[in-house]
């Protein structure tokens, strides 16, 4: 690869000329890389594709579809017949297929075990059939109350959703959440490297949940914790009052800047999506909840972030 200098030489050993304009281009190439998502987590009051076009029509890049059971994701209520229809109108809309949203809590029992397995392969092959060239990331939060008690447990049988996921040609990424056992980069960060670092398995970065922590952990650490095992994005704010965490919209919680963690995140090599969820305590418990204004709020808000950030988004 040429550097800017040789690349200066060459042109005018060759006899050309650089405008002001085209050496300004070459030095300030835009930064590009990851794209704006959001899931069908807070829109489980429409159809499946009924949510997919609003996301389109919104200006997203990608979807993430939540599968947990009785959803409208769940892979036990889509027939071959619904693949395909949704498949179809992914493609149609342009959308990518950034996530299957999971909830996967590792078993203690084996029997319950190979349950789970049987399950993740399910996942996985509704990630294919939805999405043939490029399968999905399966996020799930890992559950438990205690990182010492629950870890060895998470590692071992994390280490069989791997094989899964390679048999399958799976992603996986293990979501830290400040209400279970994992709760910060650092401890996905070690069940990570307990398995060798496998190119099947990542993290979820959410700020959401490693804001508010004791000692602080800020978007600076907790980029750095996670380093390059980042594979995967969510996006939401939380706010704290009264000493419990809730939370808000993504954009809308005013206690960090959005486009600091996309600019961290890229900086970091990370090239993938961001994807707005809306937290069931939102779209659950707010009577004042509206699907429609919130996907469009969320969109506005990030676009706004990858903006300031100096992202353009792909």
């Amino acid at each position: 690869m040429k550097t800017r200098r040789a690349f200066l030489q060459s042109a005018l050993a060759a006899g050309g000329t650089l405008s002001p304009l085209s050496s300004l281009t070459f030095a300030q190439a835009p930064r590009t890389g990851g794209g704006l998502a959001i899931g069908t987590y807070g829109l489980q009051s429409m159809k499946l594709e009924e949510a997919i076009r609003l996301v389109a029509e919104t200006g997203y890049n990608a979807v993430e579809i939540s599968t947990m059971s009785g959803m409208t994701g769940d892979p036990s209520l889509l027939s071959s017949d619904d693949r395909a229809r949704i498949r179809d109108l992914l493609g149609e809309s342009g959308l990518r297929l950034c996530g299957l949203m999971a909830d996967l809590h590792p078993q203690k029992l084996e029997a319950d075990h190979q349950k789970q397995l049987v399950q993740l392969f399910h996942l996985i092959q509704l990630g294919h059939a939805l999405s043939p060239d490029r399968p999905p990331v399966v996020q799930t939060v890992l559950g438990g109350k205690n990182w010492e008690e629950s870890r060895e447990l998470f590692r071992d049988r994390i280490a069989d959703w791997v094989q899964v996921a390679a048999d399958q040609r799976g992603i996986l990424s293990i979501k830290p959440h400040r209400n279970h056992a994992m709760t910060r980069p650092s401890q996905a960060a070690w069940i990570i490297d307990q398995l060798g670092a496998p190119d099947r398995l990542g993290l979820v970065y959410d700020y959401s949940h490693y804001a508010f922590h004791e000692p602080e952990l800020t978007i600076a650490a907790s980029v750095a914790e996670a380093g390059a095992r980042v594979n995967y994005v969510a996006v939401k704010d939380a706010v704290q009052a009264d000493g419990k965490v809730t939370f808000a919209l993504a954009g809308e919680g005013g206690n960090w800047d959005h486009a600091d963690i996309i600019s961290a995140l890229y900086d970091s090599g990370y090239r993938g999506d961001f994807c707005c969820e809306v937290s069931s305590q939102i779209w659950k418990s707010d009577p004042a909840y509206e699907p429609v204004a919130a996907t469009k709020l969320c969109f506005s808000n990030l676009e706004a972030a990858f903006e300031r950030a100096g992202v353009a988004r792909k």
